[in-house]
């Protein structure tokens, strides 16, 4: 939520909404607004919602790298005293004020287990895309000084653990306590295993150990700490202080983190393995066996102090849709489950509205937050585009792919033109870094994957994967990187006809489906090509083109979802 001391009402409050709420304000909304966020509002023949940036065909590359580039050129250092002032603003507070004309910090709080992970996941995305590595070093950054400044005492209850709050300004980061919504070291579990499936994903770009370590230290201390999970408790308590290991709030829904982490150092057999299959195990079953089932995809974020077993987040819900969409093994019944989660996103959050807010813009469905706070937002936004168009990859529902459509076209409209966000364009909230920096843009990039048409032509891009790639490089006829893991896949738009596709100095050939170590190769016309890469082994992964164009294989639907 954002800049909840004045929005945010009461948890009681927060808890009656329940309902769907009709927005009476909506055809009023659609018949006589005439711009969005300041831009004037670009319409199809059926008057439904175009991106208003040209051209049309680079909208959302351009998207992306406006957001980058307003962080590397226009936000300033941090407000004194020293040490403060020698980092930029973004490490110490949570964004910015949208109603200056400046950048003017929003001294509400600083929520760390939110913006390092989601500011990671962009960086590592952008730098495959571009192979411009200053966004990693960015995010790098920020890791550093995260684990140095706001890791746990090691005699604490939950020890070497990270922080995923602290108070705007704060140097040393030791908990948002200034609302008194929160005591001293107390923490959202399911951020900081987050972070430390950023701490692994660090290690795996740089090589450096101290990245594993750290790693491996959250995930000790999630396997010493979970439990089975139950309607009322989760599989971890979704708060604690972690100095005494009380326990503030008992359930919470949002674990595809901590899963992500702990399969990831199994499958890399680092540190206590049995331990962590046996909490990879519980975190599974408590996803498939309660919030899946019952729809209550609680998470309050990193500043409310959410204490409830009913709570609907959209955050919680898309995490675990979109794990599934890329892991689709993880729930046996996902054919069924996806196209509900969808749903329930739109039941929720599309047409439940804050007053005077939208349902639908010209065609887009817009989203808000959570049950508390329902205004529309561009990273939520983003999120249910990049499940629509990754669900549509899969189906073929052309459903899918139009809601994608229009609510991508209507997130480009949170852009100035130098790529200042304004999160939620029908209020005055505050902009926060970690939304509409790293976990808005990530999104992109899921849709690129599944709708390779949408990234701009004549260009050579990774359009998405889901593991680490390092030493990217492009030429007018060859990329080239390095995976990290042994089983992946890549999806990439390409400017010229690929001939030679090798991994590790091993030649793959083109098959029907990525079931099996190859790839697929799909003409898109004016000499591009759409081509997903299916890799079994690591090392260096070249595309080569420049010679005569393979004959193509018509890949089988579907095509864009790897069943492993």
């Amino acid at each position: 939520m954002k800049n909840r001391k004045t929005l945010f009402q009461s948890l009681l409050t927060a808890l009656a909404v329940t309902g769907i709420v009709c927005n009476p304000n909506l055809a009023a909304h659609a018949a006589t607004s005439a711009s969005i966020n300041g831009h004037p509002v670009v319409v199809d023949a059926q008057s439904k919602l175009l991106t208003w940036m040209t051209p049309s065909a680079n909208a959302y590359d351009n998207f992306l790298r406006q957001r980058w580039n307003f962080i590397k050129t226009k936000v300033p250092m941090a407000p004194g005293p020293a040490p403060r002032s020698s980092y930029p603003l973004y490490f110490f507070y949570d964004g910015f004020k949208t109603t200056s004309s400046i950048i003017e910090p929003d001294n509400w709080m600083n929520d760390v287990g939110e913006k390092v992970p989601n500011w990671f996941e962009s960086a590592r995305l952008y730098y495959a895309y571009t192979g411009d590595a200053s966004v990693m070093q960015l995010a790098m950054d920020l890791i550093d000084y995260s684990l140095e400044h706001g890791t746990s005492a090691s005699n604490f209850a939950w020890p070497n653990f990270p922080y995923t709050t602290t108070n705007p300004g704060d140097t040393e980061f030791r908990g948002f306590t200034s609302a008194g919504r929160f005591v001293l070291h107390e923490i959202q579990v399911d951020h900081a295993a987050e972070m430390g499936l950023t701490y692994f994903r660090a290690y795996l770009y740089s090589g450096n150990a101290k990245y594993l370590t750290a790693a491996t230290n959250v995930a000790d201390v999630l396997a010493s700490k979970v439990r089975v999970g139950t309607a009322t408790k989760s599989v971890w308590p979704y708060r604690v202080v972690m100095s005494t290991g009380a326990i503030t709030s008992e359930y919470g829904a949002n674990w595809t983190g901590a899963y992500m982490l702990l399969d990831s150092l199994i499958k890399a057999n680092v540190g206590n393995v049995t331990a962590y299959q046996n909490a990879r195990t519980a975190a599974k079953n408590f996803i498939l066996q309660y919030p899946m089932v019952s729809g209550y995809w609680t998470d309050g974020h990193s500043d409310t102090n959410i204490n409830s077993t009913t709570y609907k987040s959209n955050l919680s819900k898309s995490n675990a849709a979109l794990y599934i969409l890329d892991n689709p093994s993880f729930d046996p019944n996902f054919t069924t489950n996806i196209p509900a989660l969808i749903k329930w996103t739109e039941t929720y959050f599309v047409n439940r509205t804050a007053p005077g807010e939208p349902a639908n813009d010209w065609g887009a469905n817009v989203v808000g937050e959570q049950d508390g706070f329902l205004h529309k937002m561009d990273y939520q936004t983003a999120r249910y585009a990049a499940e629509a168009a990754k669900w549509y990859a899969y189906s073929g529902d052309a459903a899918y792919k139009e809601k994608a459509f229009r609510s991508l076209n209507w997130v480009t409209y949170t852009n100035d033109s130098q790529g200042r966000a304004n999160e939620s364009p029908y209020s005055s909230i505050d902009t926060w870094f970690s939304d509409c920096y790293g976990e808005g843009p990530r999104m992109f990039y899921q849709v690129f994957g599944a709708i390779p048409e949408w990234a701009p032509p004549r260009v050579n891009h990774i359009l998405y994967s889901q593991g680490i790639l390092k030493n990217v490089s492009y030429t007018s006829t060859q990329v080239q990187y390095s995976s990290t893991d042994t089983d992946g896949v890549e999806y990439l738009r390409l400017a010229f006809s690929p001939t030679a596709i090798s991994v590790a100095g091993v030649a793959l050939s083109q098959r029907t489906d990525l079931k099996a170590e190859g790839y697929t190769l799909r003409d898109l016309g004016q000499g591009d090509y759409a081509l997903s890469i299916r890799r079994q082994r690591t090392g260096t992964v070249s595309v080569l083109g420049g010679g005569s164009t393979p004959p193509l294989i018509k890949p089988a639907a579907p095509s864009n979802l790897i069943v492993k």
